[in-house]
């Protein structure tokens, strides 16, 4: 190309973006956010141009509201989906509301390619303090998380989403994750997935829930030799979680008012299982204790339907007679008007080749979750029983170490792809 082509080249460009520019001036200010942004993304890239699906029709307003999806055993006690996956990123540079329009095509587009509901696809996106303070330079509506006990020295994640996907179908939430930070080709979907030109993907974690799952993955470390996890049991620990009458409701759960009516907040908490001397050093009879409480018997806990009777009211006599209280015990003390403060979404993991638990907490206002957690530390126990310390005899405290925490907002369903962000209510009425 000569000289001359180059220079003619460079006139015809500067003369149409003159031309965007002056369009875009003409149609007022609003309308040169709306033209930049789908043009342009982290330090002046690109963004792909990305058309948004219509809404997937007779979905719920609130993304947690996955209850009604889900089969229950024959006592009303909902069953989980059997796997979970947890994708953390980070927002690439400063936002525009074109982010929002690229992120909120991928969901709307999974939304459309598969049910909604656990022999589907369920998922949330919660924002972090971090997105609110660190992105938007504004309050954020949730304190960062911290550390909630003197025995643990957790990791406070710095993340600024946190997408929480589940299904009866592990391999899917794979194809998923691809799709999402690869845009690789996901069966069943059409539209556009890849969300790697605003968000950066930073981490991955991944679990499941369910009778069987636990005993055919227990060949990890933290679980000692010789297949101690029974057969039926849902979780590592060998006992039933997330009966009816300990969880609260997703209403009771979700925010009422303000501007994130209809969300809700999620904790997530990443643990490592020591289960070792659960299972080597501990009898049957002694793990009920811990888990439930020491006046509760084998017997007893085997058939627990709807609710663990693990009474609080007797937690004196637990820590003057018996040395011990029960996880199920000191956690119910945590309750309004006699029902839990939070919805458990929790799931095992053999991330890094070690058995774990991934966490997950729903609830109105995190300060739900640190009165819960609060409650379960038992100090009030340990002053009044020298044998009963923050880790031993105390519940499940003993077996569990907290390596990471952080909270999230999950705002609801129409204002999930980067709430509060200015603009972004125009780039997606389009």
């Amino acid at each position: 190309m000569s000289e001359a082509d180059r220079a003619r080249g460079r006139a015809g460009l500067t003369r149409r973006r003159f031309l965007i520019g002056a369009s875009a001036v003409a149609a007022g200010g609003a309308a040169i956010g709306v033209g930049l942004e789908r043009a342009l993304g982290q330090n002046g890239k690109s963004l792909p141009a990305v058309a948004l699906p219509a809404p997937a029709p007779g979905l719920p307003g609130s993304q947690h509201a996955w209850g009604a999806t889900l089969s229950a055993d024959r006592y009303g006690n909902t069953i989980a989906p059997r796997f979970d996956r947890l994708l953390l990123f980070d927002v690439n540079g400063n936002p525009t509301p074109g982010y929002a329009r690229v992120l909120e095509a991928a969901l709307r587009t999974l939304e459309r390619a598969f049910p909604w509901g656990p022999s589907g696809l369920l998922f949330t996106a919660g924002w972090s303090p971090d997105y609110f303070e660190r992105v938007l330079r504004v309050s954020s509506p949730i304190p960062r998380a911290r550390r909630l006990s003197d025995f643990e020295l957790p990791t406070i994640d710095t993340y600024d989403l946190c997408l929480h996907f589940a299904s009866n179908d592990e391999q899917r939430l794979a194809a998923v994750e691809a799709a999402l930070i690869h845009g690789a080709p996901l069966p069943g979907a059409s539209g556009h997935l890849d969300i790697s030109r605003v968000l950066t993907w930073r981490e991955t974690r991944t679990g499941f829930t369910g009778a069987g799952l636990p005993a055919a993955r227990q060949h990890v470390g933290g679980i000692p030799a010789g297949d101690p996890v029974p057969r039926s049991a849902p979780l590592f620990m060998g006992f039933k979680s997330n009966l009816k009458r300990n969880q609260a409701s997703e209403d009771a759960v979700t925010i009422a008012a303000g501007p994130f009516a209809g969300g809700t907040t999620m904790h997530v908490s990443y643990m490592r299982l020591r289960l070792d001397s659960w299972y080597r050093d501990l009898s049957h009879r002694e793990r009920v204790a811990r888990m439930y409480a020491p006046q509760v018997t084998p017997r007893e806990a085997a058939h627990f339907t709807t609710d663990a009777k693990s009474d609080p009211n007797l937690l004196d006599q637990a820590i003057t007679r018996y040395g011990v209280v029960g996880h199920a015990q000191t956690s119910a003390r945590a309750r309004r008007a006699g029902k839990p403060l939070i919805l458990r979404r929790d799931f095992n993991t053999v991330d890094s080749g070690q058995a774990g638990l991934h966490f997950v907490a729903l609830q109105r206002a995190i300060e739900d979750f640190v009165t819960t957690r609060t409650a379960m530390n038992a100090a009030s126990a340990q002053l009044r029983n020298p044998a009963i310390t923050g880790t031993v005899n105390n519940g499940i405290n003993e077996f569990m170490f907290v390596l990471k925490r952080a909270n999230y907002i999950l705002p609801p369903r129409s204002d999930r792809s980067f709430p509060l962000l200015p603009g972004r209510a125009g780039t997606l009425a389009e």
